[in-house]
């Protein structure tokens, strides 16, 4: 598995744009802000102007509990909160892009 990390404070054009250039299987964003119900929908809405539909998006953060269902009715993987394992997230990436 190759990561390939943006930094902070990236934008979702920059987010979606890093997802063409480097023909990702997978995009991890980690939201600290509360920003999620704004920032990932943008997300999803310019990956399928492009025509992108085959990416796993998967969310982590500090993700009301509330907000889930809403972010997996976008088409959102998988919601990670605080305290998640991280060999969980590797195991559902690796998973989910094997699946694909």
């Amino acid at each position: 598995m190759e990561v390939i990390y943006t930094g902070l404070h990236q934008t979702p054009e920059q987010i979606v744009e890093t997802v063409i250039q480097e023909d990702a299987d997978a995009v991890g964003l980690s939201i600290l802000s509360g920003a999620h119900m704004t920032l990932v929908p943008r997300i999803v809405d310019l990956l399928h102007a492009q025509e992108i539909d085959d990416v796993v998006v998967t969310v982590g953060g500090t993700i009301p509990a509330d907000d889930i269902p809403e972010l997996r009715r976008l088409g959102v993987a998988a919601v990670f909160t605080p305290g998640a394992p991280t060999q969980e997230i590797i195991d559902f990436i690796r998973g989910a892009v094997r699946a694909d």
